[in-house]
């Protein structure tokens, strides 16, 4: 299943902590495949602002959950994630990629997705709908999605076959016609591209002036940044540029992650390794 999931959220307005570290190890255990100790973690959660207690029951909940397994050194523990927990993170990476790409070319087709057989219960839908969401489809109405182009295909495949409707679905090419509603409007009808504009604002509230003092606060912004970016595009379907406004928040919201991203980028790996690298007690 793609990582994706409504951000789930703190009293205080921030992302909870188990959401935190699905970043974390995203962004730093997952592509070196390293095991890493429970004291990496809570010290990557507690950058994050998450206390040590809640970020331990974070990394326990998410073991239980399938992500992580554990092994026993003496009294400490190192874990690395399992299986499914790195096809998991590893799906999420062709999203991230297709948000990025500028001035991406639209053949002027669109991807259609639709289910044959009994309705969903109400679990099977909303997980359904969350996979979607996140592979940038939207809905035409109960039981038809729309996506722009190819790109969500692969997306799609994952999530249907994570939810175990590979075998229901029906997936077409098309094209609207004349006389009939325009690419704008199937737009207009699918996406809420108000949502997405002001989640993109919200993005660059955070972001686009941010300055870290330090390697830990450095480590901090980079871990969130991409966090609120992965999430943001469960609302911006990452639209070619033939379909969306002239002055689309989300081009400057995008390239203000990209630059980030790299500025940040020298100065957080400094952090986690050093992190990675201090004594194990938790």
């Amino acid at each position: 299943m793609v990582v994706a999931t409504a951000t789930r959220r703190r009293a205080d307005g921030g992302p909870s902590a188990r959401s935190l570290l699905i970043s974390v190890l995203g962004q730093w255990v997952g592509p070196t495949d390293t095991p890493v100790w429970t004291a990496t973690l809570v010290g990557a959660l507690e950058a994050l602002g998450i206390e040590a207690r809640a970020a331990r029951q974070a990394v326990n909940r998410t073991a239980a959950d399938g992500w992580l397994e554990g092994e026993s050194v003496g009294r400490y523990t190192r874990w690395r994630l399992t299986t499914s927990g790195r096809r998991m993170i590893g799906s999420a990476v062709p999203r991230v990629q297709r948000s990025i790409v500028s001035d991406r070319t639209w053949d002027g087709t669109f991807l259609l997705l639709t289910l044959t057989g009994t309705a969903l219960d109400r679990e099977a839908r909303e997980r359904l709908a969350v996979g979607l969401d996140f592979e940038g489809f939207g809905t035409l109405g109960p039981g038809t999605w729309v996506a722009v182009g190819e790109g969500s295909r692969e997306g799609a495949d994952s999530v249907l076959a994570a939810c175990g409707l590979q075998d229901r679905a029906l997936l077409f090419r098309a094209q609207t016609v004349d006389g009939a509603e325009t690419p704008a409007e199937v737009v207009a009808l699918a996406w809420d591209l108000d949502t997405a504009a002001a989640a993109h604002e919200a993005f660059l509230e955070e972001f686009e002036k941010a300055s870290p003092v330090d390697e830990c606060e450095a480590f901090a912004l980079r871990t969130r940044l991409a966090h609120e970016w992965r999430h943001l595009l469960s609302v911006d379907p990452s639209l070619p540029p033939q379909l969306l406004p002239a002055d689309w928040v989300g081009t400057r919201a995008r390239k203000v992650f990209q630059l980030r991203f790299s500025e940040w980028a020298e100065a957080a790996t400094s952090y986690y390794i050093r992190l990675s690298e201090e004594p194990v007690v938790s």
